[in-house]
């Protein structure tokens, strides 16, 4: 599955959005824009390389992960490795931007509030240590949360 990603306002996205998208809302920001995820099979912003995320729980984490040519290659290392690492587990889908190849979208989702908290605590740890290390170049990272809008 193929993902586009669009950020508004929950009237602007409920009017494009089909029965096979999600819409989402924000989880622990009032003032932070509505999420619609797309799913299209061709020509999407953002090509799946790995696992699935669980569409039936009703929490949802989004990463943003934008790496420099080196952080890029050991995340890809990391990620199809034959060890577990936190990015690489069941729930957890990872697309890669098809205009942009060394930026991620890891899309996890959960049942309930504190996994979310956790998950997104261990990750920003995981990938600091297994990818930054002790490289001083930054790189992008950030984390959203959000919920199914119900109507």
């Amino acid at each position: 599955m193929n993902i586009t990603l669009k950020l508004g306002t929950y009237n602007f996205l409920k009017s494009q959005q089909t029965s096979a998208d999600t819409l989402l809302k924000p989880l622990f920001s009032i003032n932070a824009d509505h999420l619609l995820i797309k799913k299209l099979s061709t020509f999407a912003q953002y090509r799946s390389i790995n696992g699935e995320y669980e569409e039936f729980n009703r929490l949802y984490s989004l990463t943003y992960l934008k790496f420099n040519p080196d952080q890029a290659k050991l995340f890809e290392n990391k990620l199809f490795s034959l060890h577990e690492y936190s990015f690489n587990s069941t729930a957890t889908a990872v697309f890669q931007k098809r205009d942009s190849p060394r930026e991620y979208l890891i899309l996890k989702t959960f049942t309930q509030t504190h996994q979310i908290k956790q998950w997104n605590k261990n990750l920003q740890l995981e990938v600091q240590s297994q990818i930054q290390g002790t490289n001083e170049e930054d790189f992008g990272f950030f984390t959203k949360s959000y919920s199914i809008v119900t109507d």
